[in-house]
Order: structure tokens, then sequence, then C-alpha cells
């Protein structure tokens, strides 16, 4: 009763209501309850947000972190996420959303952000509940929490382009795979054609391709903090007792657009010492190595990588999204060709991400952009395969 009291009377002073149009190509950074003070230092600066991710059925310090926030002045865009969607126990994608989780976010003045269920494979009657009752209230963002076939089987993507269509109302996408859905052919594709609806798109629990979509056109995509951010999981087998392990912390590489495991790029510093991929400048790294984390202590590992991989990814955000939509898709198309030389260079597995970015995006006609004179071990060609394979020196 207490808690009803206060909510009702803060409801008094409420602030107005933050609106699409507010998120102008906006990276947010994603992350848990826990972690908020430690990404808020890193996401402050023009273009950045906040999204806040609740443990499943945990919403009090969601709130509570929210509310935290908003009363200390935090400056950028701030989204909450009920993720009733994951998780073995999700909520299926009928189910209605929660007037009390709509309104407190109306309350805190924060662009509002539906708390759907997980659409399934084929469930069409779920994904158009979600859409129409959205496009009903009229001043929120349909959440759709999506199975990888939406856009990757021809038919279940059109059915999906066109209720997106038919609804006009705004969306931010998530995606389910066990590792990468940016990398099965057709995602792209399919996140291409949303794009074009006409229809704000915004891209949640993402990785480094967070900035891919920013640079085709979306209004808003999120990277997450944790490896269990970048992407929704499957569900996982109920005769598992509990998941395994959560792995070494992972830094982002920028020249390479990718995540790597810090035990992974301590040893291939260790191999390739003079290749100039390793050095970073973001605020947490400050000029060092990006092997310097690896060797801090355990406990703090986890913060220091994830302040470095945003600080790196909002560096990059910054460097490639300017006025022209075009020319931002052709210098995300040349970073991914870039990045897949570098990747080869130091030995490292092709990144399917990096190919489909490519695929998606295309070639320029060679009289749209004027050529750049190769100059070897500096410069690194724009086609996969082509020039001279030295790294920098």
């Amino acid at each position: 009763m207490g808690d009803d009291v206060v909510y009702n009377e803060t409801r008094l002073f409420r602030p107005p209501l933050a609106t699409i149009d507010q998120s102008d190509r906006t990276l947010f950074a994603q992350c848990g309850v826990t972690d908020v003070d430690a990404v808020r230092e890193i996401v402050i600066q023009p273009g950045t947000g906040l999204v806040i991710t609740a443990r499943q059925g945990n919403l009090r310090s969601l709130y509570q972190s929210a509310r935290h926030l908003v009363e200390t002045g935090y400056p950028r865009p701030l989204l909450l996420d009920a993720n009733r969607y994951g998780g073995n126990c999700r909520v299926p994608a009928a189910a209605p959303f929660s007037r009390d989780w709509l309104s407190r976010q109306r309350d805190l003045g924060l662009l509002v952000l539906t708390d759907s269920g997980y659409v399934e494979d084929g469930d069409i009657v779920g994904l158009t509940r979600i859409l129409s009752r959205a496009a009903k209230l009229g001043d929120v963002v349909a959440l759709l929490p999506l199975h990888l076939s939406w856009f990757t089987v021809p038919q279940a993507r059109r059915t999906l382009l066109r209720l997106v269509r038919t609804f006009a109302a705004p969306v931010a996408i998530v995606i389910e795979h066990p590792r990468d859905p940016i990398g099965v052919r057709g995602t792209v594709d399919g996140l291409f054609e949303l794009i074009e609806c006409e229809v704000p798109v915004m891209l949640l629990r993402c990785d480094v391709s967070a900035l891919g979509a920013l640079c085709c056109g979306a209004v808003a995509a999120a990277v997450g903090t944790r490896a269990a951010l970048r992407h929704l999981y499957p569900r996982y087998r109920p005769s598992v007792r509990r998941r395994p392990s959560p792995p070494m912390p992972s830094v982002v590489v920028p020249r390479c657009l990718s995540y790597k495991r810090l035990s992974v790029v301590a040893r291939t510093k260790r191999r390739h010492p003079g290749t100039d991929i390793w050095r970073c400048v973001c605020p947490t790294c400050d000029g060092s190595d990006l092997d310097w984390i690896f060797h801090r202590p355990e406990h703090v590992r986890e913060r220091l990588a994830f302040q470095h991989s945003l600080g790196a990814l909002i560096e990059l955000r910054h460097e490639l999204t300017g006025p022209d939509l075009r020319q931002d898709r052709l210098s995300w198309r040349s970073r991914c060709a870039s990045a897949a030389y570098w990747r080869r260079e130091v030995g490292w597995e092709s990144l399917a991400a990096l190919d489909r970015w490519q695929e998606a995006i295309g070639s320029p006609p060679s009289d749209d952009l004027p050529s750049r004179q190769h100059r070897p071990g500096r410069t690194i060609p724009p086609q996969r395969g082509s020039g001279d394979r030295r790294a920098e020196g």
C-alpha cells in the first residue's frame, strides 16, 4: 500500500513524455540493474543512451534504478526492458501488456517500450496482437522479440513486413539465436527491408552490428554490456540443471569490428606484437594496448571490458554516422571489409556478420566514389581478398 501511495503522488509531477523522434541514430548501452552505475558514466555523450533490462520477474529494482536516473538528471535517452520474452519461462506474444508497466514509464517521461512476449516461429496471431495493441495505444514502441525465421524465411519475412506497414507503430527488434543472428544469411536483408518500411526501427540486444544498423537507417540500436545481452538466447533444455559458467569477459577490438575474449586478445598479441590493432584511445584504455585489462584483477575485468567496449563503439558511432545515410552505408561496408582483412592478418576465423553486411550493402558503382591510392602497409583495400595483406606497421 505504501508503495502505491508514493507512486500515485509522483504521477502529479509527470515530465513530458519522450518520443521516438528524439532518437536520432542513438547508440544505446543495454545492461542489467547492477551495471547501471558503471555504464552511466560512459553513455553521457550526445548520440548515446541507456537500456536497462530486468531480470525476469524482478521489476521493483528496475523501477527504482530508472527513477534514480531521472531524478539525478541523467541527460540521455533511457529505455526500460521488462524482458518477459527471455528465459525458459518466457511469456507468449499473445499475452496482454501490463498497464502498470506502461504507466510507470509514462510517469517517468520515458519513451514507452511494451512488455511484449516472445514471437515464436509462425506465430502470426501473437505478432498481430503486439502490433495492433501498440498502434491502438499510439504512444508506445512495439517490442518484437522474434524467432530468427521471421527474417530468414521469405514468406515469414513478407508477413512481418506487411504487418509492420499495416499497423505503422514504431518497433524495437530483438532476434533470437544461440550465437549471432546477424551472421545468418537473410537477417541483414530482412533488417534492411524493415527499415525501408518507413516505420521507426530500433535494434536491441545486439553486438558491434548495432553500428551497422545505425549506418543503414535504424533510429537507434543497443549493444549489450555482457554476452547475455548481445542477443536473445533460445530456451535451454530443462534437463540441464544449470547453464554453463560465463566465459572470460570479451572486449571489442575496434579495427576488427568484433568482440574477442580477453585471453584470446592477449595470446594473439603475443604472436603478432607489431600489428597495429591493439592500441586503444577510448577513455578507459587511454592509449594502452587492449591486453592491459587481462592483467587486471579478475573482479574488475568485466567492468573494465564493457567500459572499454562501450567507449570504443561510441567513438566508431561518431566516425561512421553523418548527414548522408547513403555514404554512411558505404563507410560501414568499407569498415567491414577492413575488419575482415585484419582478422585474417592475425589468424582469426572469418566472421559471417562482416560478410553479410557487405553482401547486403553491395559495391558502389565505380563513378560514385573517388578512387583512393593504395599504400601498402597503410591503407586497407575496400574489397575482401584484394590488395596487400601486410599489417600496418
